[in-house]
């Protein structure tokens, strides 16, 4: 069943994905704001969430999606997709190319398939029970580094948000940059996941995480051997705060700051 979960999400996201690549390539995008400034959304974030609704919808299936919000799950084993139809929209409004399409299969709160799709790249991250898998190719990951001190480390950490609320954290910051050989800030949560998945970022701090941000992605890395924590109990695509941790690597560089972070 899982396989058929994720074949299908891979079906209805490609004719999506190639749609949403067309008019970033075209640079006619008007986007707006949500919550604030830094929190953008465009007319594709509400098309691409409804076209994937649309081709999902079925089997007694109910969605959660960034900007339609939650449908009410009212029976065991009922399906739920949970959908962010445009992760890093503003790379996506700025023209820059790293932002994602992303659903994840969930049943009982438990994810059971997942695909995250660069619509640009047009590289595929999927996993199922069978595994993790980059362009339907089993997914593996690139070497560890001979030592932590040469990982590189991918956060949006700090945001403008969590800033106004706890000032130290810019000091946080500070000493992730002098732990890690290079910190890089991609603005998309879900293809930094998958990055740790593959093995091209180490470690992956995120903070004030939401469902649709990380569901897919934090299942692909633990089925492509990674590590996703939280320091929570419960499902994990529901904790705010995560680690990702390529296969081979180790959370200890970071653990003691993901430790105050947790406290913000």
């Amino acid at each position: 069943m899982t396989t058929t979960l994720r074949t299908q999400a891979l079906q209805v996201a490609r004719p999506v994905a190639a749609q949403l690549a067309a008019a970033f390539m075209a640079g006619r995008v008007v986007a707006g704001t949500k919550t604030n400034r830094h929190d953008l959304v465009s007319a594709w974030d509400h098309y691409v969430e409804d076209a994937l609704k649309s081709g999902l919808a079925g089997d007694g299936a109910v969605f959660w999606g960034e900007e339609t919000g939650r449908e009410p799950v009212t029976a065991p084993g009922q399906l739920e997709w949970i959908i962010d139809p445009i992760d890093g929209t503003s790379n996506f409004v700025h023209g820059y190319p790293l932002f994602s399409i992303s659903i994840a299969a969930v049943i009982d709160q438990q994810v059971v398939a997942a695909v995250v799709m660069n619509p640009v790249s047009g590289d595929e991250f999927s996993a199922d029970a069978t595994g993790a898998y980059l362009n339907d190719e089993p997914l593996t990951a690139r070497p560890a580094p001979q030592h932590v001190t040469q990982y590189n480390l991918v956060t949006s950490f700090p945001a403008a948000e969590i800033l106004h609320r706890a000032p130290q954290a810019s000091q946080l910051f500070g000493e992730l940059v002098t732990t890690f050989a290079t910190v890089r800030r991609l603005v998309s949560g879900a293809l930094e996941i998958c990055y740790a998945a593959r093995g091209i970022a180490d470690v992956v701090l995120g903070v004030d995480a939401k469902p649709w941000d990380v569901a897919a992605a934090s299942y692909i890395l633990t089925q492509a051997g990674g590590t996703y924590l939280t320091g929570e109990t419960g499902p994990a695509h529901l904790a705010p705060h995560y680690l990702a941790v390529a296969p081979g690597r180790s959370a200890e560089p970071i653990a003691e700051v993901f430790a105050q972070i947790r406290k913000m």
